[in-house]
């Protein structure tokens, strides 16, 4: 295989992947930089080319880790001393309500949503991408399912307190 037949088959293979990633990786900070994150994901792999086998879970895998990894960069890159920006209303053509109460959490609950609903990774799997312990990883994601029914006003889909019990 050469070099470019490569580059085209990671591209059309996991293009959707790394950019959906990108976009729920960037929506509160600035959504405009997926676009970016995207590229640079993909200059990365041509530049430090993963010893993984084609095609397989691991290259996957790799792929989501390393654009979350260039998220990261970006967010540090362009986050003012001074300032962080407010929350963003995501402009996309996901315009679900689910997704765009998705878009709108904060990215320690959004990552872990999409990974283990969207992208159907097990909690193991996904802790081991967003490299977080699994026991963390789970309260993300028990608070991030909260958080997402609340904001979609499905009260009955919530698990009960230990107050709402007794009483």
């Amino acid at each position: 295989m050469t070099y470019r037949d490569d580059a085209e088959r990671v591209v059309s293979e996991y293009g959707t992947i790394v950019y959906r990633v990108c976009r729920v990786k960037l929506a509160s900070f600035d959504p405009s930089l997926a676009d970016d994150a995207y590229q640079n994901t993909f200059l990365y792999y041509i530049e430090h080319p993963p010893k993984i086998e084609p095609g397989s879970e691991h290259e996957k895998a790799w792929f989501i880790r390393c654009a979350v990894s260039r998220c990261t960069d970006l967010m540090r890159k362009h986050k003012s001393a001074d300032e962080i920006p407010e929350t963003l209303a995501a402009e996309s053509e996901d315009t679900t309500e689910v997704m765009s109460a998705l878009l709108a959490m904060d990215e320690k609950y959004r990552m872990p949503l999409y990974l283990t609903a969207v992208m159907g990774y097990s909690i193991t799997e996904a802790a081991k991408i967003l490299s977080v312990n699994a026991p963390a990883f789970r309260m993300r994601l028990t608070r991030g399912r909260r958080i997402l029914a609340e904001s979609l006003e499905l009260y009955d889909h919530l698990p009960k307190t230990a107050k709402e019990e007794i009483e």
